[in-house]
């Protein structure tokens, strides 16, 4: 049977401490480790036989820090977005796509986990140009050269990739019996449930419904990117390169909750 191994507090240990527990158990340099320990998110090993389980915890303990050996786990659940949050009667109500909508009480979530991504995009447009300058230099020097007027050319059509970069910011709820994963996206919610908290600014919003969320059910885990918006502080530290930091993180404490 393969093994994982992953930190056991909610709250996982500073990345020089577990570059240096990887870095120990796998004999990797340090720029190696340092990039592990950045994506690892807690989640140390995976599809490990039981003595290389064991002998990672081990070397966790050398550095004092508390780690469990459990069964290679299955992967999350496909994410299921959501559009709208509304609380009602001490219950939180979901509305995905085509109105659909989920019910949840406060003790049927597990794990609450935000992160802000950067997320790339690009698109082809038409755009009309004139001749280079090139093209209008030799132009010019013909018609020096020459005394005939020849122009300096005529614009044309084109098509251009156009690159645009935006921060979004993503909450999952991952439910306690693993059966569904509630994603919101901040750009893709209707803020409508937050009343008269709500305002014109996506980003504000999404904070005031994550706290929301988390005082409804304080009981579920937390992960670092929803700790930082409780506290206020700046997310835009945090190593969340893509939704893949998300999820493992995700899931390593949905591990941790059901050891």
């Amino acid at each position: 049977m393969p093994y994982c191994v992953i930190t056991a507090d909610e709250k996982a240990p500073g990345l020089p401490v577990l570059a240096q527990v990887l870095g120990a158990a796998f004999s990797l340099d340090r720029d190696t480790a340092a990039a592990a320990a950045r994506h690892c998110w807690g989640l140390l090993g995976s599809g490990l036989e039981a003595a290389a389980a064991d002998d990672l915890v081990r070397r966790c303990a050398e550095f004092g820090v508390k780690a469990l050996k459990l069964p290679d786990a299955l992967p999350l659940p496909a994410p299921l977005s959501v559009k709208k949050v509304s609380f009602e009667a001490g219950a939180a109500v979901f509305t995905a796509a085509a109105g659909k909508t989920i019910t949840v009480r406060r003790e049927d979530l597990a794990v609450l986990a935000a992160a802000p991504v950067k997320e790339d995009s690009s698109k082809m447009v038409k755009t009309t140009e004139g001749p280079s300058g090139q093209e209008k230099a030799v132009r010019l020097g013909i018609m020096a050269v020459t005394g005939l007027p020849i122009g300096l050319g005529k614009s044309k059509e084109v098509n251009k990739e156009v690159k645009t970069s935006e921060l979004s910011f993503y909450l999952d709820l991952l439910l306690n019996d693993g059966s569904a994963r509630l994603r919101l996206n901040s750009g893709d919610l209707d803020y409508s449930g937050l009343k008269e908290k709500k305002t014109y600014s996506s980003q504000v919003n999404f904070r005031l419904l994550a706290a929301e969320l988390a005082s409804f059910a304080p009981a579920a885990a937390r992960n670092a990117g929803l700790r930082a918006i409780l506290e206020g502080a700046p997310l835009t530290l945090l190593p969340y390169d893509s939704l893949a930091d998300l999820e493992k993180e995700t899931l390593r404490l949905a591990l941790a909750r059901g050891k």
